[in-house]
């Protein structure tokens, strides 16, 4: 019997140095594909300050109006053409 349990630990010795090493090959591909993703995240980052310094610029009243100034069939509203309906909340009636 003790001769049963010594084939068993000398055997086992392979078998863990085998686990051991697929587990850090698992661990170098996991880390890989984070630096992969970590160097996606920092481009969608950039790209999105990018984007916000655009529409920040581009809604601003300057270029808005000179935007519009261009373009055919639209002119600026002002308070004199401009009606207003206010609804109190709570004070819409259903038709019917």
């Amino acid at each position: 019997m003790k001769k049963f349990w010594l084939t068993l630990l000398v055997l086992s010795i392979p078998c863990m140095l085998v686990l051991t090493a697929a587990q850090g090959a698992r661990y170098y591909a996991v880390t890989v594909e984070l630096r992969r993703l970590e160097a996606a995240q920092a481009d969608w980052v950039e790209e999105n300050r990018r984007l916000l310094a655009d529409i920040a610029v581009a809604k601003s009243r300057a270029r808005v109006g000179a935007s519009m100034a261009e373009a055919e069939g639209y002119r600026m509203v002002g308070p004199k053409t401009t009606l207003r309906i206010r609804v109190k909340p709570g004070a819409e009636k259903r038709d019917g």
